[in-house]
């Protein structure tokens, strides 16, 4: 072997040698490089823990109240990027348990808001698919063997149970 080929089997294995330490670099780097960019942590949770606050879905909704129970979750819409291509949007869902009258007056499209108030005219409840992706974290808590009927502003009502499923998105 000659002395230039040598030369060239030394140089190519140098540079092998540096992108494979460079990889390694960065891969051990990796966590922490995006916070050195001012990005968000992208160890933090993209949805909170189910919450039982009944107060903000009657304020969020309030011809479901008086709501008995209610157990939701929040969740960022869609994956985090370094950097950020604009504001992040979230999605909650939920299910809230109504009274047994409030499910009748929600299933016939009439709601009373307060006991002496007349009935008001609501959307016509239609049947409706069943919810699409509803949160794992939020399956122990649905009806079993639900019947959903659409009753608008994303809800949709399991008049058996009285159990109402929403979902809102928010910027």
């Amino acid at each position: 072997m000659t002395r230039a080929a040598k030369l060239a089997l030394f140089i190519t294995g140098a540079v092998v040698l540096c992108v494979v330490a460079a990889c390694g670099v960065a891969l051990a780097l990796r966590d922490w490089v995006p916070g050195l960019a001012g990005c968000a942590d992208i160890t933090a949770p993209t949805k909170t823990a189910v919450s039982t606050q009944k107060v903000r879905i009657e304020q969020l909704w309030p011809r479901l109240a008086p709501v008995q129970s209610v157990h939701w979750q929040e969740r960022e819409a869609r994956a985090r990027s370094c950097p950020e291509i604009g504001p992040m949007d979230y999605v909650m869902n939920g299910f809230a348990v109504v009274t047994a009258e409030r499910a009748e007056e929600l299933a016939q499209g009439t709601v009373r808001p307060s006991a002496s108030a007349s009935p008001s005219p609501g959307p016509l409840p239609s049947t409706a698919a069943p919810p699409q992706q509803v949160p794992p974290d939020l399956l122990p808590f649905a009806p079993p063997d639900p019947t959903w009927v659409d009753i608008g502003d994303h809800l949709l009502l399991d008049k058996r149970s009285a159990t109402v499923y929403f979902t809102r998105t928010t910027s």
